[in-house]
């Protein structure tokens, strides 16, 4: 789901539309759109995270390797084809040794890119798909709570629901990889 799409779906739940059947674009409701998308997000992510792996490109003489902007948590390191506990964290840096021969990827969990007003509507949520689909009803509740007519708590609730039921297997039931195997 885009954002573009996500905000075209919390315009929908919150019933934002003129007699003609067109979206009445609010200029408060927009303003605070991509921050609740924002923090939507980074909030299903703590839940059914975001996998991801990364190749150290390794520099001659360097010992100490920064994890990626988007590192939440680590899963495992891979040295070769088979899981390590050899190398040591070293002030948030993975150290390995300068006579380390093989190639070093980590897996790990992922934090999704900070949503801001100037996020394109084309941006794609870095979240799997079920977990997209949750968004809007966290959306529009949060645009909601302040409303002293209409009631956010059934959206709330609905996405409160839509968190309960995600799918917490990965790909949707076959384990592609995890720490004891390798692709």
């Amino acid at each position: 789901m885009t954002l573009g799409e996500g905000k075209r779906k919390v315009y929908m739940l919150m019933d934002e539309y003129s007699s003609g059947g067109s979206v009445t674009e609010d200029a408060d409701i927009e303003m605070k759109m991509a921050d609740f998308f924002d923090i939507g997000q980074k909030q299903v992510a703590e839940i059914k995270r975001i996998r991801r792996t990364h190749v150290i490109e390794r520099v001659e003489g360097e010992t100490l390797y920064p994890m990626p902007d988007d590192f939440l948590k680590l899963i495992c390191i891979w040295r070769g084809d088979s899981v390590t506990k050899r190398f040591r964290w070293r002030g948030g840096k993975l150290e390995i040794p300068l006579d380390e021969k093989h190639p070093i990827e980590l897996e790990y969990f992922a934090m999704p890119a900070t949503i801001g007003p100037d996020t394109p509507d084309e941006y794609v949520f870095e979240v799997s798909e079920d977990a997209a689909k949750a968004l809007p009803y966290f959306v529009a509740s949060q645009q909601l709570v302040a409303d002293l007519v209409m009631d956010y708590g059934a959206l709330w609730n609905l996405y409160q629901s839509m968190l309960s039921t995600l799918d917490m297997s990965e790909r949707g039931g076959t384990v592609l990889r995890n720490s004891f195997y390798r692709r």
